[in-house]
Parts: structure tokens; sequence; C-alpha cells
């Protein structure tokens, strides 16, 4: 362990590595918050992380610090006991005041690995049985933790994990939450755990598309999804412009072009300028409400971005952008296989009521199916996210989109629900 002092950081360090090229490189920005940031940096043809706490960011947290280890040091004081297959934990730094602990730094080296993926399922059970047999327990289990390879498996965050023997409660949560991204095989319990689960966790997780963090960002009034995002979305009003109408109304305007959609929002009522100034716009609950639903695997176009146009706080326009759809008709103009989308529309409305959405506006509109009759929710203003859905709503749905199919004989029967 070498142990030397840089620029006012204390660091201990696993072994010899090129320091001060690390800090003096910006890297590549893999999360932000108020409180932490994660870089990637590519040095000497190796890949470090750094992820740094920022302490002095909230009031009196950097006192704590006196009294309790921080949790770059927690992350490092665990990689040195742990005994499974870890990311390798190069460095520590903290940075000290009069006042207590500002900022710590924890640097890792990077692993060839990608994340767990379908067909990863018996590999990544087995890998987390083997966390559990040693008596580690990560509680905060999902692809992003764990990196695979053509022959092994890692942890990657140790922030979340503890030293125990888990009881079988816990390995069943662990197993639960695990099972939302990886389709890893699990008792009828353990996936009736997953589903009452991930509403919770989905929920919280689409706040990070409001958030900087490796996919997202903020930019001068913007939402952006960042592989997604082009320049010349920042002036929708011309998009508009050039782009092919699909819907000219006094609230809203639709345009596609270039395989993105652009739904302009315009002021509905004078009253709603009071009520703007404390909510956010439909743009952004559209994008929000898209990007959950993507989450818990319910098809609809992928969100790319929310902008706003706001004087002195008071909202004059929004716009919500989204991936076009090619191809799909909606079902009021189906011509397929009836029998076939009739079913997979009752799929994809089972799977919206069991991921706890309601849909207060169902019609035969707001679906439309692509030319393999693969359904996808559009036009989101009726959805909400109510937690679990009661029976009587459900059915209030569903009695919606039956009454709506009745301008269709051959798709009204296969719609009774």
């Amino acid at each position: 362990m070498v142990r030397l002092k840089e620029n006012g950081v204390r660091w201990e360090l696993a072994e010899e590595l090129p320091l001060k090229a690390l800090l003096a490189d910006p890297g590549e920005r893999i999360k932000e918050s108020r409180v932490k940031l994660v870089t990637k940096h590519d040095i000497a043809g190796k890949t470090y992380y750094v992820k740094r706490y920022q302490h002095a960011g909230v009031p009196l947290r950097a006192l704590k610090f006196f009294f309790k280890p921080s949790q770059a040091r927690q992350e490092w004081q665990l990689a040195q006991q742990i005994s499974v297959p870890i990311v390798r934990h190069l460095a520590l730094g903290e940075r000290w005041t009069l006042t207590g602990l500002q900022e710590s730094i924890l640097i890792t080296e990077g692993f060839d690995g990608r994340e767990p993926g379908e067909h990863d399922g018996e590999r990544v059970l087995a890998f987390v049985r083997r966390l559990h047999e040693r008596g580690v327990l990560q509680r905060d289990l999902h692809p992003g933790n764990i990196l695979v390879s053509a022959h092994e498996l890692r942890l990657v965050d140790l922030h979340g994990t503890i030293l125990k023997t888990p009881t079988e409660d816990e390995i069943a949560d662990n197993l639960a939450r695990l099972r939302l991204f990886v389709p890893i095989p699990v008792t009828p319990e353990i996936e009736r755990r997953s589903v009452e689960f991930g509403r919770r966790f989905f929920a919280e997780r689409a706040r990070r598309c409001l958030k900087r963090n490796r996919e997202f960002d903020r930019r001068n009034g913007w939402y952006v999804r960042r592989p997604f995002w082009k320049e010349e979305l920042r002036d929708p009003e011309a998009f508009l412009r050039r782009a092919r109408i699909l819907k000219q109304g006094r609230t809203s305007v639709v345009g596609a072009a270039d395989g993105v959609v652009v739904k302009q929002y315009n002021i509905r009522r004078p009253s709603r300028l009071l009520k703007d100034l404390f909510r956010r716009s439909r743009a952004v609950n559209a994008y929000f409400k898209a990007y959950h639903l993507e989450l818990a695997g319910i098809p609809t176009a992928r969100p790319i971005a929310a902008g706003e146009k706001r004087i002195c706080r008071f909202l004059l326009r929004s716009w919500f952008v989204m991936e076009e759809l090619p191809g799909v008709r909606d079902l009021s103009q189906w011509q397929g296989d009836y029998q076939l989308a009739a079913q997979r529309v009752r799929e994809l409305i089972a799977r919206l009521h069991k991921s706890g959405f309601s849909h207060r506006d169902l019609k035969l509109t707001n679906i439309v199916l692509d030319a393999d009759a693969r359904p996808f929710l559009v036009d989101l203003e009726g959805v909400r996210f109510v937690g679990e859905v009661p029976p009587e709503q459900a059915a209030s749905d569903l009695n919606r989109l039956t009454r709506a199919a009745e301008s269709r004989p051959e798709l009204r029967d296969l719609l009774r629900f």
C-alpha cells in the first residue's frame, strides 16, 4: 500500500498508477449529481473510472465523517475483504479540512465486460448464488452492477454491498430485484415479489431522465437523451415548418421528419399560466411517462427530449420529441390479422395494469400497430401511474376501449375482455 499527499488530497494506492495524468484528464462524464460525479478515463492504453463524492455540497455533511467512514472508504475497505470477483480498486483519496471531509475519491480499473443480457440468465444466477454462499449481499443488484465477459463475471459497484450470510427473505428480495432486468429462472413467489418491487423501482428510476447522468442531460431549457439527441431539434418551430404535419390543432401540433416526431403543446387556457408556474409542462410529463413506460417494458415511442419556452417562469409553449414508429397504423385503420392484433393488445393492456398504470383515455387511435402486429401506446395524456390498479379502474379502462371498438365490427368482439 502506497500513501502520499497530492494537491491537498491524502491518497492510498494499491499499486502504482498515473495519478497526476488521471486527475488532470477531464474524462467522459458517466454520472453526475449535486453530490457525486463519475468519470471514465483512457490513459496510456488503460481504462479507469473515478468516482468523486462531493461532501461539501450539502451543509454540515462534511462533519459527520469525523465519526464514520465515507462511502468511498467503505467501498475501498470492502474491496480488500471481499472474496468474489470484482473490478480492481486502485486508489482512495480524501480531502480534509477543519470542517470535515470535503471530498472523497475512489479510482477503479476498467473491466472489458458488458452488462448482462437476455441470454445470460443462468450465468448471472450462478454468480449471485456464489455471492450469497460466500456471505456477500449486494442490495442494489441491477445490470450496471454486474459485468459479463466471455470467461467471468465481476461485481462493479460495491455501494450497497455488505458482508453477511443473507437470510432466505433477503435472498428472495435480491433475486426479485435482479429478475426485473435479467431473465433469471425464479419461483412464482419471487416472480410476484419482482412485480411488486418493479412498480416502486421503475417509478423512482424514471426520475433519472430529468437529471444529468450517462444517458440524460439538461441543456438550456431542454431535457435531452444524449444518445439520440440532435442539435437541430433545439429549434422545434423550424423543424415543424419543414416536417410532415400529422396533426394540427389549437392546443397541439404534431410533425414528423428524419425518423423523429415533435409534438408542440400550445397554451390551452390563460388560466393555466398561473398553474404552470409551479408544475412541469405537458411535454416534460409526456417525456417522463414515456421513459417510465419504457423501463417497465411497455412499448411506446422512444422519448428523446422535452423542451420548454418560459418567460419569467410563465410557460408559453413546450415540445416533446420522440422517435417515429415507421409504418404503424392505429387500431381504427388496422387491416391485418385481427385475431393476432387483439391478442397482443390484450397482453399490452394487461402488462400496463400489472405495472401499475391506468389509462383513462383508451381508444383505438391511442394504440398503433406495426406491420408485424406489435402494438405501441401513443398519446400518453391519459396514462397515470397509480402503483396498483384497482379492479374497478382496470374494468373502466377496458370498457372504454371496447366501447370505442363498436365502430370496428372486426375488432369489437375480439376486444371484449
